[in-house]
């Protein structure tokens, strides 16, 4: 029976080694995605003044040329770099029919199942978007209006994708060994019901 409850202790003891280690990750991400964030919000302002300003001094440039190619790009890191962090938070959209349904009988069943589905889904996202910015790299393409290396956006969403897999797999052994799922603290707005 010890041996059982120190087995136990020990499983749950990687799982929250692992969880502090994938909510690290999770952090990072989230704070490059406010970078992102504010990087894009900077370069619509800057077409915004560029339109403005190119109305009553014509000589100025209408656009960056590169405005939206660059929002895009910053719009795909912002969504998977900090999805990472709000799955964690639990503020993901869920639709919670049947965990309530069961008036939470099977919860931590169906969450087991949930959390495998996705974990399969995100690894298959996150090794495929890998894959993509390996090859782009390899084939050396560039953005046509840019010129920008592809391989560059495409490894910031590859990250992204890691670290959600990497939350959904630490999730799944969360289940596994009956650990808490979610970390409220971590978010910066509470979930909507």
């Amino acid at each position: 029976m010890t041996s059982s409850l120190n087995e136990d202790a020990r499983s749950k003891g990687l799982v929250a080694a692992l969880q502090a280690a994938a909510d690290c990750l999770s952090l990072t991400g989230a704070f490059l995605a406010v970078l992102c964030m504010v990087a894009m919000t900077l370069l619509v302002l800057a077409e915004i003044v560029l339109a403005g300003v190119s109305r009553i001094i014509p000589s100025v440039p209408s656009t960056t040329h590169i405005g939206w190619e660059y929002s895009g790009y910053l719009m795909g890191a912002c969504f998977l770099l900090g999805a990472g962090m709000t799955f964690r938070a639990g503020l993901q959209i869920r639709v919670e029919a049947l965990l309530r349904a069961g008036k939470g009988r099977f919860s931590r069943v169906l969450e087991t199942i949930a959390s495998l589905a996705g974990a399969a889904v995100a690894v298959f996202v996150a090794m495929a978007l890998v894959q993509f910015a390996l090859r782009t790299w390899g084939y050396g393409e560039v953005s046509q209006d840019s010129l920008t290396p592809l391989w560059i956006p495409q490894a910031v969403l590859a990250l992204g994708a890691v670290i959600m897999a990497l939350q959904m797999l630490v999730r799944v052994l969360a289940c596994l060994t009956g650990a808490p799922l979610d970390r409220p603290d971590l978010g910066a707005a509470s979930a909507i019901e």
